[in-house]
């Protein structure tokens, strides 16, 4: 253990001394107070005058001097303790208001030092900066005594910031503790210590906070908001002290602005992934206004790895990255390859969202509340009971466009170790965005007892007719089609502070008989559920039930392949060919043929298809996995063997000790493995314009 945590405990003890016995004068108030940028709300005051509080949709009774209860979230006991509530208090602005705060303040620099509750500088930060940004609203007119009080807690509690950094505050929370000691430094230049230890810690910890393109170390979007709300304030305090601003802090938050202008819907919302929430779009632009002027927004993330693809009104954005490094993986969630799509200002397929309830945040971590492709006991990651992920998948991810229409390619192993096979998922938006098309397969998988979800929006509303389903939001209709059984059941959308009831569409995979059982068959026949007008998904803060569909089945062994399901491929020569600019087959398209005939230009993915220019493809022999004299492959399985071919050289293997396909082994006299069920494919097609 190293020697600063063997000392945490008597540098806190020695932060927390009485400055006056240090023998130097003591200010009367701080030399300059600062400014909250940010508007409260006044009904929360409100409520904080007559012993209520009110946070994330739950009320609770507040009693005099009592800062902490094992019964409460954390997330509500940082609240509490950070005084972020002062500026509620000050929005309301009553005379009862300044009076509830400058109680409370005294309740707690009161408090003898040692009980003090000082171990989280992140929180402390917060205190700090809330009590100068409103000193002039609950103390400048205060007595002398309770003056000399706060100006005491300010010293000793920016001295145990200093002792717990930079070991005690990880991710964004470092930069709000860097922010209070920066606050407390301008309050009192005559302590240059506060001061010194800013200007030495946070270069560092505010350039480890993000990637190369600004995405924020974490992939939360959540924590790209708020780390670029700290990082606003923190500029602010500099020109209110006249301080000189660092060049690389002020290229570091012109990429983390565009990052989260990227980030962001049409609607101002921002996207759900990795435990993140919508927020309200007015909130966040002010914060992006504040924090820089630039109206500038990155295409996609690289880095970060989301993945933006826009043509005219339709909007799609995807996670085509693994989880966050360790240390920063605690809101990690096993969406990989989800994506969701809006069209103008109307979201339509989500993500579930996210949640600080235990239960609720375990269960929407894991795939199926995604729209993604999802195994009923197989999870992509690994998830510890501290939150953090063992195991991460390998992800890879290309985009190509041309003449406006644009690809996207992504593949992920999280399931081929129990037979899941690499999941890869193709996707194809339209030129004038108005055709949504996709290709989820499992290439050497066998297994068929996935699902594929796409969660709706809780404003689309669904209709079944003779062609598919019809989803209608409030200012067009789209019409989703599949070639795999597609049935409509509950979902839960907690993109908002409250959680609402929604629908999701499902899609499983058709099956020979023989490989399906009966029961199997009856339970997929019956999957379809609905929705009751009377269903109540209030947020309570005892509910922590979760749907059936987010709850994971134990985890069992990987199936044995039955004698049956084996098939023989006749021997013979398997044209594993790729013909430049051969010309395709002719005949009319599938109505939901997720990609185009003609791919994109060979050189805008050299790396996915290394100069092919047209790829054959036989529908017939993609789905029966029967010999042919002449055999061709489809765009998926053309770029499976590709990326195969890759990873062989990655891993030091020869073409003739890996398996490309059946073909492949059976010439080679290998054994073959099970047929995988044929790649499902769906489309979302713009029937109604408004």
């Amino acid at each position: 253990m190293p020697l600063r945590r063997w000392t945490r405990d008597t540098r806190l003890a020695f932060a927390m001394r009485n400055p006056v016995r240090w023998r130097k004068p003591m200010p009367e108030s701080p030399a300059q107070t600062l400014r909250d940028p940010w508007p409260g709300n006044p009904a929360t005051g409100e409520r904080l005058v007559h012993n209520q509080t009110y946070f994330e949709g739950v009320t609770r009774k507040l009693h005099y001097g009592v800062w902490d209860d094992s019964s409460w979230p954390e997330t509500y006991r940082r609240w509490l303790q950070s005084f972020e509530w002062l500026r509620d208090l000050r929005e309301l602005g009553a005379e009862s208001a300044r009076i509830k705060a400058r109680s409370l303040v005294s309740s707690w620099i009161h408090i003898p030092a040692a009980e003090r509750q000082v171990s989280d500088p992140s929180v402390t930060g917060t205190r700090l900066t809330a009590w100068l940004s409103y000193y002039d609203f609950f103390a400048a007119t205060a007595d002398e005594p309770f003056r000399e009080a706060l100006i005491k807690a300010l010293i000793m509690e920016g001295r145990s910031v200093i002792a717990l950094m930079p070991e005690y505050a990880k991710g964004w929370h470092a930069l709000t503790a860097m922010k209070g000691l920066l606050g407390v430094a301008i309050a009192l230049p005559q302590f240059k210590e506060f001061l010194a230890c800013y200007l030495k810690l946070s270069p560092h910890l505010i350039t480890q906070q993000f990637l190369a393109d600004g995405t924020h170390i974490t992939r939360n979007p959540d924590h790209q908001l708020k780390a670029v709300k700290e990082i606003a304030e923190i500029l602010s305090f500099h020109q209110t002290a006249r301080l000189s601003i660092p060049p690389n802090l002020t290229a570091m938050t012109e990429r983390a602005v565009a990052a989260l202008r990227t980030m962001r819907h049409n609607d101002g919302g921002l996207m759900l992934f990795n435990g993140s929430s919508e927020h309200d779009s007015a909130t966040i632009e002010h914060i992006l206004n504040r924090a820089s002027r630039s109206r500038i927004m990155a295409s996609s993330l690289a880095d970060g790895g989301y993945t933006r693809m826009a043509s005219g009104r339709a909007l799609l954005i995807a996670d085509t990255a693994t989880c966050a490094p360790s240390g920063h993986d605690k809101t990690a969630h096993a969406g990989m390859l989800s994506f969701e799509f809006a069209s103008g200002r109307s979201r339509i397929i989500v993500n579930c969202g996210s949640s600080t309830q235990p239960g609720w945040n375990k269960a929407l971590r894991q795939a199926a509340a995604h729209s993604v492709l999802e195994f009923p006991d197989i999870s992509p990651v690994d998830i510890q009971k501290d939150g953090s992920i063992a195991h991460r998948p390998k992800i890879t991810a290309a985009q190509a466009s041309q003449s406006g229409a644009s690809w996207l390619h992504m593949t992920h192993d999280g399931f081929e170790s129990r037979g899941g096979g690499i999941f890869t998922r193709l996707l194809y938006l339209s030129a004038d965005g108005q055709s949504l098309r996709g290709e989820d397969s499992l290439p050497g998988g066998t297994r068929t007892d996935f699902c594929v979800r796409f969660h709706l929006h809780p404003n689309v509303t669904v209709e079944k007719t003779s062609h598919g389903l019809l989803l209608h939001t409030d200012e067009e209709s789209w019409l989703f089609q599949s070639d795999a059984l597609a049935t409509v059941e509950e979902s839960v959308y907690l993109g908002t502070s409250q959680r609402q009831p929604t629908l999701q569409i499902v899609l499983t995979p058709s099956v020979p008989e023989k490989t399906q059982p009966e029961e199997k068959t009856e339970a997929v026949e019956n999957r379809e559920i609905l929705v009751s007008d009377n269903t109540d998904l209030a947020l309570t803060e005892s509910d922590d039930t979760v749907p059936a569909f987010l709850n994971m089945a134990p985890v069992s062994p990987a199936p044995q392949v039955a004698a049956e399901q084996q098939v023989s491929i006749p021997e013979q020569e398997a044209l594993l060919s790729f013909t430049e600019n051969s010309v395709p087959e002719t005949g009319e398209e599938d109505d939901y043929a997720p990609i185009p005939r003609d791919p994109p230009p060979a050189d805008s993915i050299p790396t996915l298809f290394e100069g092919v220019t047209r790829l054959q493809y036989d529908h017939t022999r993609a789905r029966n996995h029967a010999a042919a004299s002449q055999t061709t492959l489809s765009r998926a399985e053309a770029t499976a063997a590709l990326h195969a071919r890759r990873l062989e050289k990655e891993r030091q293997i020869t073409p003739q000790d890996t398996p490309l396909s059946a073909e492949f082994l059976a010439r080679r006299g290998q054994q073959t493995q099970p047929v995988p069920c044929p790649p499902i494919k769906w489309a979302l097609t713009l029937v109604s314009e408004p």
